[in-house]
């Protein structure tokens, strides 16, 4: 029975190839994901053992915080300390650094960078353990020069010797180009700029604080053992604020963080292609399904001459043990060549990591290979089973049928997912762990499995007296196939309506999360301009505290300027953005609902935290918070409000918090209510000296919400490209279906060509059968996505999407662009149909 299957796959080479298309497809996503990050965790890596590879200790605060998402906010420490490091005997070097923002923008006013990678500010030091070295020009003298790194160059278009502006969380300041330098050898660090300076314009200039530093490098002498010469410079200093690495912990450590954050890349990329191989899944069950019907006399036949159930159901599962490894081993292949197109794209960007080798790890290799065989083998275990239950006596009919009709079990098996998934639902949001929203939409899809079959069938025989009065014989018979096996019609609609569910889902989130905050920002702020970065994306840290103060002293009215920092709130250990403001201007231009307290009621010892915040403190009204900030003893605030406003921010505090260590406080917004209102004085008394900062820009308030609203579709286009390999593989599952449909009413077509069916009467049935699959994915999409675009919305309410909106013009859009996809589907199969041999199709021997 082995060798009889391993025949029969070689002998229909063209349904093996059909059959692993939705595995290769899917199992290239996933395998493309795994080169894609893996080849960037190996640029990080090697990039930062090459950076390090002269450093033998390295000294840094031990005072730190963890930001939400695992980044480090450490303290600077005396810059005294780096004279002690120097004398310590076996230090052959100790080089001092600083570490902030700094926004390079050449002479055209374009702002290189950012928007993703950091834009970074530090020292310029040459020699070990430096990992610079200088390509052109010379390293900077005074507070006039700057050295930037030879990608950032390249990308904005400078040259030694050009003026640049650079602005840091200070100032905006002109320099001199007067070097360019690699980064551990190579041109740049995976799209981070860095402009560096001497260290007195660093300190002053990036980190705002000429008495401190954020790090110092180290070069031994070779005396001593990294250990030994970091055990001699922690005794040296002696204080336990201040901590010493070896080159290889900090190494290690700076790899471990880049992989940290990659993971997560890893994670999020993975669900996409586990989505496109669970789209793919209809479309093998499917063409197992109608190989297992085709195949109805064949393996009847095999169980008359003594073949029995459990070798015909065998039989197919080798076959399919066969598609799984075979389309996952292709898949894998595709998939590097996916993450090579990939990263070849985010080199041509700017953004990748230079000239590397694809890292090609045997792991994800086997991970991908055994997945889409799970899969594939899955799908089969029905089709199958239902092979081995034919009757010998099949073997004496004339024709094939495919049997599988809608049964009462699919209405049981439905009715309960159904159940299911809406109790499940309504426990996660009523406050139950996520996981119950997990389980309702996974209970929704097997419900739009099991009961899709109920759905094609009314809409295919409602589309057959229709379709006849517009199309004739060949619209009637288009509806009559279509209704003739509404579970597999419904099956190749279901792949559609996943792609499309999961499109009006993300649509719906973006489309909600516009509208709320809209909705946030328009009754929340009162006032008629706004002062803001220009990469909305760096948001913290855009505004330099000098264009703050000029702002504020400029007389145009009443001014909130926001800052915000890191602080560990209550027993968290984790970091929490902390948003600075000024009390009395916060109440004349922010309108928020305070259930107790408000904005006069803050003072510098005070917090005021939104409900939900407080509920996860156990803190109301003058309860004390414990709070941490880098740089402080920890300290007690009490609670003097507590609001309900959403999409601003969950903690407030006073600036007069951080008059201690203004450097920590960073801001990002200036809200502005002209003394005249909002007229054309007010906006270029602003723009005169807003101006002056090429990082910044002025706006009116709707304009600042439309800028706010429109840095999502950014986001959601990156999701829809991720989902549309799963369009692709459900259109693929169309047109396969369609294709085998043809074959297998080979005879029938035959017959209908040899009493009159022209071949256009017989690609228009093909078409309109093919578009009736849309229609009937398209309905079920557009209702599992609006439920699943809500239930997205309503576990994210407390978060501030206060607000649901359909998005009705993607959802018109996407479904029209599917539809007119499942007519293209139709193209080949149509064609394959038409152009049969009547006499082949009709012949009995």
């Amino acid at each position: 029975m082995f060798k009889l299957s391993m025949k029969n796959i070689w002998s229909r080479k063209g349904r093996l190839v059909l059959t692993a298309l939705a595995v290769i497809a899917g199992t290239a996503f996933l395998s493309g994901v795994f080169v894609f990050t893996d080849t960037i965790k190996g640029s990080f890596n090697s990039l930062f053992a090459d950076a390090y590879d002269t450093t033998d200790a390295f000294v840094r605060s031990s005072d730190v915080i963890e930001g939400d998402f695992g980044e480090d906010l450490r303290a600077s420490f005396d810059a005294s300390v780096i004279g002690v490091v120097a004398a310590v005997p076996g230090v052959e070097s100790a080089q001092a650094d600083v570490d902030g923002l700094a926004a390079i923008t050449n002479a055209d006013g374009k702002i290189i960078g950012g928007d993703g990678p950091p834009q970074f500010g530090g020292v310029w030091h040459d020699g070990a353990p430096s990992p610079w070295k200088l390509d052109e020009g010379a390293g900077p003298k005074d507070g006039t020069e700057v050295v930037l790194d030879l990608a950032s160059a390249r990308k904005g278009d400078i040259k030694v010797g050009d003026k640049v502006s650079i602005t840091t969380e200070a100032a905006t300041r002109e320099f001199t180009v007067v070097g360019l330098a690699k980064f551990a050898g190579q041109d740049g660090a995976n799209g981070v700029t860095f402009a560096l300076f001497d260290l007195p314009t660093a300190q002053e200039f990036v980190i705002g604080d000429s008495s401190k530093i954020d790090a110092i490098a180290v070069a031994g002498d070779g005396s001593q053992s990294q250990a030994e010469l970091a055990a001699s410079i922690q005794s040296a200093i002696g204080n336990d604020t201040i901590e010493v690495l070896t080159g290889t912990e900090i190494t290690k450590e700076q790899q471990s963080q880049a992989e940290q954050s990659l993971n997560f890349l890893t994670l999020f990329l993975s669900i996409f292609a586990l989505i496109a191989l669970f789209v793919g899944s209809f479309v093998i069950y499917n063409v197992f399904s109608i190989s297992a019907a085709q195949r109805e006399q064949e393996n009847a036949l095999l169980r008359a001459i003594g073949a029995s159930r459990a070798q015909v159901t065998r039989s197919l599962f080798v076959e399919a043990l066969v598609v799984g490894i075979g389309g996952s081993v292709l898949g894998c292949l595709g998939g590097v060549g996916l993450a090579k197109a990939i990263l070849a794209g985010l080199n041509a960007a700017g953004f990748g990591p230079g000239q590397t080798d694809l890292v090609i790890n045997s792991g994800p290799f086997i991970i991908t290979i055994l997945v889409g065989t799970f899969v594939t083998l899955v799908c089969a275990i029905a089709p199958a089973i239902r092979s081995g239950r034919v009757p010998p006596l099949a073997a004496m009919r004339d024709v094939a049928v495919d049997r599988a009709a809608v049964s009462l079990k699919r209405k049981v098996i439905g009715g309960i997912a159904l159940a299911i998934g809406v109790a499940a639902v309504a426990q996660g949001l009523r406050g139950g762990a996520a996981q119950w929203l997990g389980v309702g939409v996974a209970g929704f899809y097997v419900a739009l499995i099991a009961l899709g079959p109920f759905v094609a069938s009314p809409i295919s025989k409602a589309a057959s007296p229709v379709l006849g009065a517009a199309r004739g014989a060949a619209g009637t018979m288009a509806g009559r196939n279509a209704a003739r096996n509404p579970k597999r019609t419904a099956i190749t609609a279901g792949a559609v309506a996943v792609g499309l569910s999961l499109i009006i889902g993300v649509a719906t989130l973006g489309s909600s999360a516009k509208a709320s905050i809209r909705e946030a920002i328009g009754e929340s702020f009162i006032g008629d301009y706004i002062v803001s970065p220009k990469q909305q994306g760096d948001g913290i840290g855009g505004l330099p505290a000098d264009l703050v103060k000029r702002v504020e002293s400029s007389g145009v009215g009443d001014v909130l300027s926001i800052g915000a920092s890191f602080g560990a709130v209550g027993d968290a250990t984790e970091g929490s953005l902390l948003v600075a403001i000024d009390p009395a201007d916060a109440q004349t231009l922010f309108t928020f609902d305070f259930v107790e307290g408000g904005f006069t009621d803050l003072t510098a010892d005070g917090i005021l935290l939104k409900d939900a915040k407080a509920k996860s403190l156990g803190v109301g009204i003058g309860d004390s918070v414990p709070i941490t900030l880098i740089g402080q003893p920890a300290a007690e605030l009490t609670v003097q409000g507590i609001y309900t406003t959403a999409g601003f921010t969950d903690v407030l505090v006073d600036r007069d918090l951080f008059a201690a260590t203004p450097t920590l406080m960073q801001y990002f917004q200036i809200y502005v209510k002209g003394a005249d209102g909002e007229t054309a004085a007010t906006k270029s008394t602003l723009a005169a000296i807003v101006d002056q900062f090429p990082t910044a820009q002025v706006q009116s308030r709707n304009g600042f919400i439309d800028a706010q609203s429109g840095q999502i579709d950014g986001f959601l286009n990156f999701l829809y490209a991720l989902l549309g390999m799963s369009v692709f593989i459900a259109i693929i599952g169309v047109a396969i279906t369609l294709w085998l449909a043809v074959w297998e009413r080979r005879r029938e077509i035959g017959l209908l060509r040899a009493v009159g069916m022209t071949k256009r009467q017989v690609r228009s049935s093909v078409l309109w059968e093919s578009l009736i699959t849309g229609v009937v994915g398209v309905v079920m999409g557009v209702v599992l996505g609006t439920v699943l675009g809500w239930i997205i919305v309503k576990a994210f309410e407390d978060d501030g999407l206060g607000v649901f909106r359909l998005p009705t013009g993607t959802i018109l859009v996407a479904a029209g662009v599917l539809f007119v996809l499942s007519g293209a589907a139709a193209v080949i199969p149509g064609r394959k149909g038409s152009n049969a041999n009547m006499l082949e199709a009709i012949a009995t021997t």
